[in-house]
């Protein structure tokens, strides 16, 4: 399954537009790669939040993941908070393909509550 991919639209409901994206893809047996993007304007109302909180429930319940990691590009905040509201613990920095510096996070998929 390594290399597995599940890509969703973040959509608002008031008014019916598509606001960004949130994706999950396969690392390892037990491990997804969690990334999201919510469109500027449309920023720092709660999408990015709920949207990775259901596809961690996804990951666990559909893909019997046990971890997440979470990169970004080092210096985006809105990013790392939202990686630390999640529960995710920064690991450490890993270069990017084009020679930028990633923020690397990680979170054990049985330290989140689950959804009810």
């Amino acid at each position: 399954m390594m290399g597995s991919l599940r890509h969703w639209g973040i959509w608002s409901l008031e008014p019916d537009v598509l606001v960004g994206g949130v994706e999950l893809r396969s690392l390892e047996s037990d491990e997804v790669n969690l990334s999201y993007l919510v469109c500027p304007g449309q920023r720092r109302r709660g999408f990015a939040l709920r949207a990775a909180q259901l596809a961690l429930e996804y990951a666990r319940t559909s893909l019997s993941a046990q971890s997440v990691v979470i990169k970004m590009l080092a210096g985006n905040e809105a990013s790392r908070n939202l990686a630390l509201a999640l529960g995710a613990h920064y690991v450490g920095d890993a270069p990017s393909d084009g020679g930028a510096t990633f923020n690397v996070f990680k979170l054990k998929l049985d330290d989140t509550p689950r959804e009810e």
